[in-house]
């Protein structure tokens, strides 16, 4: 994703600041954003350079607890990819593995964020959840 070839310069090393750390991270966030729309009960995602993923919003508790509790992001990528592949295609999971690590985990927290806003926040309820029971009076 370079546009052009540079090198450093040590003076580019002894005046590099926080400052000019936090802009080019910005710059390279602000690059890799994913964009998604939820349409027929299907979560897609619009990723940096127009590769369209396509996710369910209803997963198997197997895939729930499988993203939920995987142990590190590598295993977190593993269930993702799985998921990917089982309900889109392989061609989806290997465009995923052959992007920009940071596509595939900025993927993996919006796709899961979007899960837990059809959950209910934490162990909060969502608006349109089941309302609890108000005891019978007699």
């Amino acid at each position: 994703m370079t546009a052009t070839e540079w090198t450093p310069t040590l003076e580019d090393f002894e005046n590099w600041t926080d400052d000019d750390e936090q802009s080019a991270l910005d710059a390279i966030a602000s690059r890799m954003k994913i964009r998604h729309i939820i349409k027929n009960d299907e979560y897609w995602a619009l990723a940096p350079g127009g590769v369209i993923y396509k996710l369910p919003m209803f997963l198997s508790i197997h895939d729930f607890e499988a993203l939920s509790s995987a142990a590190d992001d590598s295993e977190s990528i593993e269930q993702i990819k799985r998921i990917l592949t089982q309900f889109a295609g392989e061609e989806q999971a290997k465009k995923l593995e052959d992007g920009p690590t940071q596509i595939a985990f900025n993927l993996l927290q919006d796709y899961g964020a979007t899960l837990m806003k059809t959950q209910g926040v934490e162990l909060g309820k969502s608006q349109d959840s089941a309302e609890p029971s108000a005891p019978k009076k007699e």
